[in-house]
């Protein structure tokens, strides 16, 4: 390879494929599941896209319901994070704070250990996982 034909930075690059999302360079547009950014963050709730993102389609009302209702009850940050967070200095930047939180978090995931193309988790599994920690 020669000079001139290094790419610089990563613009143009593509890496992998995903069913999830999609960048479209003529447009200067981003999909989620085939529907634009824009228009998700003007008509959905983030259970809604996150729903669409988890699953592949927009919810039902009773979907929501339930998807809303279980992803709210699991929300509540371990003690370990609250208190990490609580230590901090109260100038501590807020991207430092997540960064920590985030840290933590991956930490205390069981399966994180275990993240192996061959041994990660269906969305099934998941959710069976989530529940069974709380």
């Amino acid at each position: 390879m020669t000079d001139t034909e290094i790419k610089k930075g990563l613009a143009g690059v593509v890496v992998d494929t995903t069913k999830v999302s999609n960048v479209v360079p003529e447009t200067n547009s981003l999909t989620y599941r085939g529907y634009p950014v824009q228009e998700l963050a003007a008509n959905c709730s983030f259970e809604e896209v996150a729903y669409l993102i988890w699953n592949g389609e927009l919810p039902t009302t009773e979907q929501l319901a339930t998807f809303t209702e279980f992803e709210r009850s699991h929300r509540e940050p371990s003690k370990a994070v609250i208190d990490a967070l609580t230590s901090l200095p109260t100038t501590c930047h807020p991207m430092d704070s997540l960064r920590t939180a985030v840290s933590i978090m991956g930490a205390e995931d069981p399966i994180t250990a275990e993240a192996s193309a061959e041994n990660l988790p269906t969305r099934d599994q998941l959710l069976t996982m989530s529940q069974d920690l709380m």
